[in-house]
């Protein structure tokens, strides 16, 4: 949590994105952890899942298939979706924005 703190994992689910075209993308397995103030992606995670990643100044395209499947603005050293709905499809989510954790 960048401050040697530690949080429990409360739950694991299913997240989709609703991209600024209407587009559907779902992740799978990501863990519901309340204590943190974002919702993180790990670009870990996403590149595992076959995305990739483009970025110019502050901008950053996350596409699949070459298809952009959500933008991310670089924030306070992360990058935080643009333009997207998050829904939760089984998790709760935090009521803050979605950050995508760059590794």
């Amino acid at each position: 949590m960048g401050n040697s703190a530690s949080s429990k994992v409360i739950g694991e689910g299913t997240v989709q994105f609703r991209a600024y075209d209407g587009c559907i993308t779902t992740l799978q397995g990501m863990c519901h952890i309340p204590d943190l103030g974002y919702n993180f992606i790990s670009l870990g995670v996403l590149q595992s899942e076959g995305f990739s990643f483009n970025s110019e100044g502050d901008l950053m395209e996350v596409s699949k298939e070459a298809h952009v499947k959500f933008q991310a603005e670089h924030v306070d050293n992360v990058y935080v979706l643009q333009n997207s709905k998050v829904t939760g499809g089984g998790l709760q989510l935090s009521s803050a924005s979605t950050a995508v954790v760059v590794e």
